[in-house]
This record gives structure tokens, sequence and C-alpha cells, in this order.
């Protein structure tokens, strides 16, 4: 990761929500990106393994559903959207992503080859995009060359 610090790092306690602290990261777009390549090509970059395969299909399995409209699921901190849920359906193939503050966006489709990242100005005062993240990942995807 070439931006990242460790002085952008801290733990969050919320005592009334759970007994163990969250940890945040800023992370930049291209770190961001980067990770979402190293997962999308199942753990490898410039060919030398950098993640287990195993750890990369075990972390993005669907283990509990979030949505039972949408049909996303939740693996080890990656949303899920596997195959027959309304969100693979309307993309038109399965994948997976992860949000941070619920704006910034991390998406992965690896049968498309496909890395979206998605961050948004949250520094100091700032509001919720709403659905600009999903309509700008959505024009992201449609716009696609297809083989």
């Amino acid at each position: 990761m070439e931006d990242f610090s460790v002085e952008n790092c801290h733990y969050q306690y919320e005592l009334e929500k759970s007994m163990h602290p969250a940890y945040q990261f800023r992370m930049s777009a291209r770190d961001m990106a980067r990770f979402g390549v190293i997962y999308q090509k199942n753990g490898m970059w410039k060919g030398l393994r950098i993640i287990p395969s195993e750890w990369i299909t075990e972390s993005t399995t669907a283990y509990s559903i979030v949505d039972s409209t949408s049909g996303v699921a939740y693996g080890y901190m990656w949303n899920v959207f596997p195959e027959g849920s309304s969100v693979a359906d309307m993309i038109g193939y399965p994948g997976y992503y992860h949000t941070g503050i619920g704006v910034h966006a991390l998406v992965i489709v690896p049968e498309l080859k496909l890395v979206v990242v998605e961050r948004f100005d949250t520094d100091g005062d700032w509001v919720d995009p709403g659905d600009v993240g999903m309509e700008l990942g959505m024009m992201i995807i449609n716009a696609r060359i297809s083989d």
C-alpha cells in the first residue's frame, strides 16, 4: 500500500454497542484499488501470491443474509451478492463489496475482472450522498465493453 500511514489509524470505542473496539483506518482510492485487484486476482499481485486463495474464497463466501429483499449476504467483513441475488441479477454476475463509513466503497466482480472504488469527501462536515454511489457504480458497470 503506497499511501497507507499508521497515523491514519485509530481505535474507536463504542461501549454501548460492543466491548470490542473498531479499528478504523484511512485508505486512498489507489490503495483501495490495489487491495481490490489482489482480491479480484484471487490473491495474486504481479505474479506473487500475497493472500492464500483459500482465504479469498472463505472470506467472500456468504454466511448470513443481510437483506432478504436484495439477497445481499455477509462474509468476513465483505458484503456478498451471490449468484441468484437481485443485485447479482442486476449486475449480471455475483461479486462482493466493502464499505467504509457507509459511503466509501470497494466493489469487486471477479468474472468481469472489475474493481470499482468510490470515495467521497468525508473530511469535516459531510452529507450522505444517498443513492449516488450505487447509481455511479451501475453506470460504470453498464459502460463496460463486452467481449
